[in-house]
């Protein structure tokens, strides 16, 4: 029973990010071709990656340079890329392909987001508040991972946790700019004088839920 419920639950993942995908391309009215997964260290992007693309996991360790591989169906083929998360190289390689890019998986390990809730959203700000992404409208949706993990958050809670977090962000990062040129960036997040919620987002935003096995579990 637990290797039938093993390999449905891995069946189910490679479905839904299937699907993800393909609902990231369909709605966007550009012609940009690169999905982008976005996320800190341990995520579990690069095992997300490997199932989509190859139906297996590998072995991951901290990456400093990106995956690319081609995800092809009967009516598509778009590239997908997984940035690394570490903050020493993100950079560089957000700015190589941020500007292709056609839709973003955000990804979040659901286990540990209440420790590392400020650097998620500090850099969940810096993906949303991007001048190329807004103008891009890429469409992001926000992959709360490790759901089979017994610690994790559901999506509702993790989208509470963000919302109130990015509101005290957001708040800071205009009193940041105010204070260096006298005026407050015109790319602040949300709606002035409100609670943050991502429907004031220029992007379309969306959560989902997933599930990763580890090497040992495959």
């Amino acid at each position: 029973d637990y290797f039938m419920t093993k390999e449905l639950l891995i069946s189910l993942l490679v479905i839904f990010i299937s699907l993800v995908l393909i609902f990231l391309w369909r709605k966007s009215s550009k012609s940009y071709r690169d999905v982008l997964l976005v996320g800190l260290c341990d995520s579990g992007k690069t095992t997300l990656y490997s199932y989509l693309l190859f139906n297996k996991s590998v072995q991951t360790f901290t990456s400093q340079i990106e995956n690319i591989g081609e995800y092809k169906n009967k009516k598509n083929s778009f590239r997908v890329v997984d940035i690394p998360g570490h903050e020493r190289v993100f950079g560089k390689f957000w700015d190589l392909y941020k500007s292709g890019c056609k839709g973003i998986i955000f990804v979040i390990d659901s286990e540990t987001v209440q420790t590392s809730l400020c650097d998620v959203a500090d850099l969940l700000y810096r993906v949303i508040t991007d001048d190329i992404i807004q103008s891009n409208k890429s469409r992001i949706l926000i992959l709360c991972n490790k759901q089979d993990k017994l610690m994790s958050k559901g999506s509702e809670a993790i989208k509470i946790l963000l919302e109130k977090e990015l509101d005290t962000l957001r708040i800071t990062k205009a009193n940041q700019l105010e204070s260096i040129d006298g005026k407050i960036s015109k790319t602040m997040l949300g709606k002035k004088k409100k609670s943050f919620e991502f429907s004031h987002c220029l992007n379309t935003i969306e959560f989902g839920e997933s599930v990763t096995f580890s090497q040992d579990h495959v």
